[in-house]
């Protein structure tokens, strides 16, 4: 017993699909021919990216692009989820082929199976990032009165 497939608009069981895009555009920032320059612009330097920019560190090593921890996080979320959509696809094509040469009911479940579980897999998660380091005032506090010395004036240093 066959059935028919059900079109997009039936698949999609929580309204339509967001028309805002999956990421701004990246949009050019500063860019630096040496990593002295870099380096002598300090914290103003990272600072002078743009949001969504890309900034551009050209040295002996190579050339690097640096952009903010959330546009990375999204970026790298981007990439995870095509390189699981292009799993899921090769399984969809791979049943679909075989349902083609085989027309039974037995392998249209597979196909049917298959795209079943490509659609109703989640999209990937996207971290907004690591949070800070920071040491609490307590903490100084704490590690103040360690009443520590160390006098490496008085330590021996072992003969080679």
């Amino acid at each position: 017993m066959a059935t028919a497939l059900r079109t997009p608009q039936e698949l999609v069981k929580n309204g339509p699909v967001s028309a805002e895009p999956a990421f701004p555009t990246l949009v050019p920032g500063p860019s630096w021919n040496s990593f002295e320059r870099f380096r002598k612009g300090n914290s103003a330097a990272l600072e002078a990216i743009p949001k969504h920019g890309v900034a551009t560190l050209r040295s002996k090593a190579g050339t690097f692009r640096i952009l903010h921890e959330e546009d990375f996080q999204r970026l790298f979320g981007l990439a995870s989820e095509i390189h699981r959509l292009k799993g899921g696809l090769k399984l969809i094509i791979s049943a679909a082929r075989v349902y083609s040469k085989f027309r039974d009911d037995e392998h249209e479940a597979l196909l049917m199976e298959a795209v079943s579980a490509f659609a109703g897999s989640p999209v990937l998660p996207e971290r907004d990032g690591h949070a800070e380091f920071e040491i609490t005032a307590e903490e100084k506090a704490a590690q103040a009165s360690d009443d520590f010395d160390l006098e490496t004036a008085n330590i021996s240093r072992p003969e080679l």
